[in-house]
């Protein structure tokens, strides 16, 4: 039993490739995988996912189905861009004690625990967020048409427009250019026609070659990374970051900045804590704690 006097508590982690499940019920977690819950693209499949990967969640736990509404559940989604969408997704949901945020504030809290420190997430998008005493600040992740920099995608369009450069015979040509001609064809007609038909996850799928490149010494590699690692830079200084607090990474490409971030940050880098199941069972705890104490 908690101290909330729950004795149970769900989390969902749904993002727009899968959504995790996790119901903690003592020292045992259960925890279960479904598609994509993100409710900002498709709100309605969101919904028939969170609804299906909750009825199952509660039945592999071995508790009977009517016990779900009950149970203090956090649900950290992608596409909650604000109040008005978590309250529209909380009371679409047959729950009695909810509450829904954005898909990135559990990763925070698992990743840093208590720490007062930030977290960098980088992979095929971005965000960046800082937790201390005042509560948890995010800035990024608006997407990768109108942001998501330093991120795979981003590192992907970037790599195509410099080379594009490098054709028109603004900059001079590298290794790098060579290779991306080598995987995708050479010439710009060849850097236009992958354009016309690539997604987030094709634009990522080319962000290793340019981190392997600049950790080879290529100068596009490099001015590329350079480049991502700056934003992150200025991010963290906006969220207040500090020489001596724990930055821990999400992703992966987050760790691969290190070497191009300054001295005193990439020497705070520090492993997770936990992951954002974790931080989502940290804030159903949370909220178990304020339902008991309003119903007392």
């Amino acid at each position: 039993m908690h101290e909330s006097g729950f004795p149970y508590l769900i989390a969902v982690d749904g993002g727009g490739t899968s959504c995790r499940f996790a119901l903690q019920a003592g020292a045992i977690r259960h925890e279960l995988r479904l598609g994509s819950a993100n409710v900002f693209s498709n709100r309605t499949g969101a919904l028939a996912t969170l609804s299906e990967g909750l009825a199952r969640l509660v039945v592999q736990a071995g508790l009977p189905t009517d016990s779900l509404a009950d149970i203090p559940v956090f649900a950290g989604l992608a596409g909650v861009i604000d109040n008005t969408a978590a309250q529209e997704v909380a009371a679409a949901l047959p729950l009695r004690h909810v509450e829904v945020a954005d898909d990135r504030l559990p990763a925070v809290v698992g990743a840093l625990g208590e720490r007062t420190g930030c977290l960098i997430g980088v992979g095929t998008g971005s965000f960046l967020g800082r937790q201390d005493a005042d509560g948890i600040r995010l800035i990024g992740g608006y997407g990768w048409s109108l942001g998501d920099e330093a991120s795979g995608c981003w590192l992907g369009m970037a790599l195509l427009r410099r080379c594009l450069w490098a054709q028109d015979g603004l900059e001079a040509a590298t290794p790098l250019v060579a290779a991306l001609g080598a995987r995708i064809g050479a010439g710009s007609n060849a850097i236009v026609r992958f354009s016309a038909e690539a997604g987030p996850a094709d634009y990522a799928a080319l962000a290793p070659m340019v981190v392997e490149a600049a950790e080879a010494g290529d100068p596009l590699g490099q001015a590329l990374m350079r480049a991502g690692a700056d934003y992150l830079s200025r991010g963290l200084h906006a969220l207040g970051w500090q020489p001596g607090e724990a930055i821990c990474a999400l992703g992966g490409l987050a760790g691969r900045y290190t070497p191009f971030l300054p001295a005193d940050m990439s020497a705070a880098f520090t492993p997770a804590r936990g992951t954002a199941l974790d931080g989502g069972l940290e804030l159903a705890r949370r909220l178990a704690e304020r339902s008991a104490r309003g119903a007392a």
